[in-house]
């Protein structure tokens, strides 16, 4: 009987410890940047700029470019960024290596800038790199262009 008694206080030493080293060693949350407002705006392919207004609704022959709000990019808004453009497959139709967000409020990123595209469902992502890797996703956003 003192033998199971003695394992049983030594079972719930080591339980006792286990939590404890796990309540001080848990990984924290990560910090994330806050989301960031995307406006998408017709691109015209004769003057390469895009229409004043934002759109929410494409129509089929009406390119869209992606850029944002100035001063709503946080800490995100110095690190070097990629924004790329996906068709409804997967296929990676655009995509801009930025030195850092202001570059995409001056530049809009466009679906794509040799031709009109079809109707159909693309994706916008705006990531943060670090050499070639994506380290964060900071926006992904879908766009149907409509027929």
């Amino acid at each position: 009987m003192r033998v199971m008694t003695v394992l049983g206080l030594i079972a719930v030493i080591v339980i006792l410890a286990s939590a404890g080293v796990l309540a001080v060693s848990w990984p924290s949350i990560p910090q994330r940047s806050p989301a960031l407002a995307i406006r998408l705006h017709a691109y015209d392919l004769a003057t390469a700029r895009i229409v004043d207004r934002p759109q929410k609704r494409f129509r089929q022959g009406q390119i869209p470019a992606a850029t944002i709000d100035e001063g709503v990019a946080g800490a995100a808004a110095t690190r070097p960024a990629r924004a790329s453009w996906y068709d409804g497959f997967g296929h990676r139709t655009n995509s801009v290596d930025l030195p850092d967000l202001d570059d995409l409020r001056a530049r809009p990123v466009p679906l794509s800038a040799t031709s009109a595209v079809p109707a159909g469902t693309y994706q916008f992502v705006l990531t943060t790199v670090s050499g070639n890797r994506a380290e964060e996703v900071l926006v992904w956003v879908h766009v149907e262009i409509e027929r």
